[in-house]
């Protein structure tokens, strides 16, 4: 899995140019490039990253376990003309770059931007539900062709007594959390590029693609949901993400912003 960088470096002050009103970004209906079935590629997305020519996008999947965490990890390209997925040996150099920014602990732009850790924490719940969604609800293996998918941990977290959270947080907004699941950076958010102003897109706590700025200003992006690892190009005009949209179905989508 591609690490969180934390690069070193004196805290950098945002110019005019890179400070941006997130309630001013107008955004294209989401359209869908390709749609992968986790039973297929044997596993879930966990990553997306663009290439410099925001021709391609890198996806990494993988199969979550019973204790939430991810395993046999792949790589494949998207071609966006096409519209196709190819499988890979590795994760290619430039998403590797990619990730160092984009998952990062501060903003590309402004290092004095940064996501706050909270927990994990314990949180006591009543619910006594009996478990359900899948394999890995009920006590199975991590198969995805059996629906073991994030939502399926998520549900299977909340039929526990004790849940450990683990929470991020950027101007008091929650741009992830994790019930019961191994912390993974930039599964819930994606900066900006630095050129394109201090934002964040990110899952929020309803599950849609929304876009925070420095100022603690935000937006939803209509139509959107259960929204994973959103993904700014290197130009900032388009944002890629990950859409759940059933047992073993995810959409990998694209909104252009302006």
């Amino acid at each position: 899995m591609l690490a969180l960088g934390l690069s070193a470096g004196a805290p950098q002050t945002p110019t005019a140019a890179t400070v941006k009103d997130a309630t001013s970004l107008t955004f294209s209906a989401p359209r869908t490039i390709v749609q992968v079935d986790s039973g297929k590629v044997k596993g879930e997305p966990i990553q997306l990253a663009w290439s410099p020519d925001a021709t391609k996008l890198y996806l990494q999947v993988g199969q979550r376990t019973r204790i939430g965490t991810m395993a046999n990890q792949k790589s494949y390209v998207i071609s966006i003309a096409d519209r196709k997925l190819e499988s890979v040996d590795a994760p290619p150099e430039w998403a590797k770059t990619y990730w160092i920014w984009k998952a990062n602990k501060w903003a590309p732009a402004d290092r004095t931007m940064i996501i706050d850790m909270e927990g994990p924490t314990p949180r006591r719940v009543t619910g006594t539900a009996s478990p359900t969604g899948g394999a890995l609800a009920t006590g199975g293996t991590p198969d995805p062709s059996a629906g073991t998918t994030v939502e399926d941990a998520a549900r299977a977290a909340y039929a526990t007594q004790v849940q450990n959270v683990l929470t991020l947080k950027l101007k008091g907004e929650v741009v992830g959390e994790y019930v019961n699941l191994q912390f993974m950076p930039g599964y819930t958010f994606g900066w900006a590029p630095k050129d394109a102003g201090n934002l964040i897109a990110y899952r929020n706590l309803e599950g849609r693609l929304a876009v925070l700025d420095r100022q603690g200003r935000k937006q939803e992006i209509a139509s959107t949901k259960n929204v994973w690892t959103p993904a700014w190009s290197e130009d900032g005009s388009k944002i890629a993400f990950v859409q759940s949209m059933g047992r073993n179905k995810y959409d990998i989508s694209i909104v252009d912003v302006k």
